[in-house]
């Protein structure tokens, strides 16, 4: 099947667009779209499909997808509740300026060597998806700044 191109509707003039839980379950959503991605899920299991790699996860997921990657709801076929957190960057969101500071290099080089995306495991998915969940009910100005501010400190090669 050949993936849907989403175009993503800014809502606001915010550095990044975040959905909280969008009940995505009895729809198979196959797309892609020019943001990168980061999704995380909490479910007792579930499917991961991006590009040409299917697996499924249990208790919770986290998966940094790169721009233009075809992937799925990661909701989709999941009966009972799943709370998920989707967060939009822009393409060049890691190419700015204010986020060329010596404190996001590993993150750079890590998403420089993803060809299509990432799963984190341990800590690092524990400690995004909790922040991921706070940030959520945060004003636009608290969000991004508890964004930046967290992301710094993740081991970025803490992935499968």
């Amino acid at each position: 099947m050949k993936p849907f191109l989403e175009k993503i509707q800014h809502q606001k003039k915010t550095s990044f667009e975040i959905l909280h839980t969008p009940n995505l379950n009895k729809t198979f959503y196959w797309h892609y779209h020019p943001e990168i991605e980061i999704v995380y899920s909490k479910s007792p299991q579930g499917i991961r499909h991006v590009g040409s790699h299917i697996s499924t996860y249990t208790q919770s997921d986290l998966v940094l997808i790169g721009s233009n990657i075809p992937h799925l709801n990661f909701d989709y076929g999941v009966d009972n509740k799943v709370e998920t957190v989707v967060i939009h960057l822009p393409s060049n969101f890691f190419e700015q300026k204010l986020l060329q500071a010596s404190e996001f290099n590993l993150l750079q080089s890590l998403l420089s060597k993803a060809n299509q995306a990432v799963a984190f495991s341990g800590k690092t998915k524990e400690k995004v998806g909790q922040l991921l969940e706070s940030i959520t009910n945060l004003s636009d100005y608290h969000r991004s700044q508890t964004f930046n501010r967290e992301t710094r400190v993740v081991d970025p090669f803490s992935h499968k």
